[in-house]
């Protein structure tokens, strides 16, 4: 994949709807363009891929009440849109026409989510309070995804409106943190999203039997070396899983999977205990702040490094350093 696009000082985009850096004609349904479907003031947005047509993006839309109100329609697309209501949408909140049928809200439910496809044509109907959070999945993308996991690269989605998608409120609730912190999604992260959510649209959604994985070794002795030596010297997440992949002149797909098999755990959660373990040593050793620790150790700030390390380690890291310093007078603040 491409390298992650963010923006501002926060990594999140967040731009007054109409305000459009595109032609009409290049419109995705991601960002600006997703916005203005909506008629949302403002939005959050974080992208996998050139600006204008990415491979994957995350946006997230909220609105105040308001009165129903018929939506533009939609450019369409080759790429799927999955919206998932953050908070349960009410029943007559949103209808629409697609592919010639009605749908709609059939019940609320915690993280409803809806599969469309956006080569389809919908006509839309919304009323407000809303808050969702959409992926936008290219064609390409799932395609590759299915060669390399030895399925057809011909698939269909069988499209779906406020169901119960168990897999997908996982991901969802996994990176709500972040975004409520407004901490950037670094481009591992995202990378990371993209491959299990698009590999999960292919086997549950679009009647992809399951993927042929064949018993792996895992990585190579040289390759988990290149692997440790890449994600250290990029605690920050500023490096994607092709790179990674590329180095130990693998596949994606045939990387992702001989890396769990190497180390028991997903790519960007090796990077996670990386971090944790570059602080700790940090924490033991030196005299620095916490705020110094957080940066050093590739977190966004003190407040993301502390939430982590308190998760990961069961205790603060004020008192894991008071209790594992190696006779440095003064703790950190």
């Amino acid at each position: 994949m491409s390298a992650a696009k963010t923006f501002n000082g926060d990594g999140v985009l967040v731009r007054p709807v109409g305000s459009r850096g595109a032609k009409e004609s290049d419109a995705r349904m991601f960002g600006s363009s997703l916005a203005d479907v909506f008629t949302t003031p403002a939005y959050d947005c974080k992208l996998v891929g050139p600006d204008q047509k990415p491979e994957f993006a995350v946006t997230r839309l909220r609105s105040g009440p308001r009165e129903m109100e018929k939506a533009p329609v939609y450019p369409p697309d080759q790429a799927i849109l999955i919206c998932v209501a953050l908070t349960p949408a009410a029943i007559g909140q949103w209808r629409a026409i697609y592919n010639g049928r009605s749908v709609g809200v059939t019940r609320a439910i915690p993280f409803a989510t809806t599969f469309i496809d956006l080569s389809c044509r919908m006509e839309m109907w919304v009323r407000g309070p809303f808050d969702y959070l959409h992926y936008y999945l290219s064609r390409e993308l799932l395609e590759r995804i299915a060669i390399e996991n030895a399925v057809a690269s011909s698939f269909q989605l069988r499209e779906e409106f406020f169901v119960e998608d168990l897999v997908v409120a996982q991901i969802t609730k996994n990176i709500l943190s972040p975004i409520k912190h407004r901490e950037p999604l670094d481009p591992l992260a995202l990378d990371q999203i993209a491959a299990v959510l698009g590999a999960h649209v292919l086997q549950a959604h679009c009647g992809a039997p399951k993927f042929a994985v064949p018993p792996g070794r895992g990585l190579e002795p040289w390759q988990k070396l290149r692997t440790e030596e890449m994600l250290r010297a990029h605690l920050e997440g500023n490096i994607t899983i092709q790179e990674l992949a590329t180095a130990c002149s693998l596949s994606t797909s045939h990387f992702g999977r001989c890396f769990r098999q190497s180390f028991g755990t997903s790519v960007h959660q090796r990077l996670i205990q990386l971090r944790i373990d570059k602080a700790k040593d940090l924490l033991s050793r030196t005299n620095k702040t916490l705020v110094e620790i957080a940066l050093l150790s590739g977190f966004y700030d003190q407040a993301a490094f502390s939430r982590t390390f308190s998760r990961i380690e069961h205790v603060a890291p004020s008192r894991w350093c008071r209790l594992n310093r190696d006779g440095i007078k003064s703790p950190p603040k």
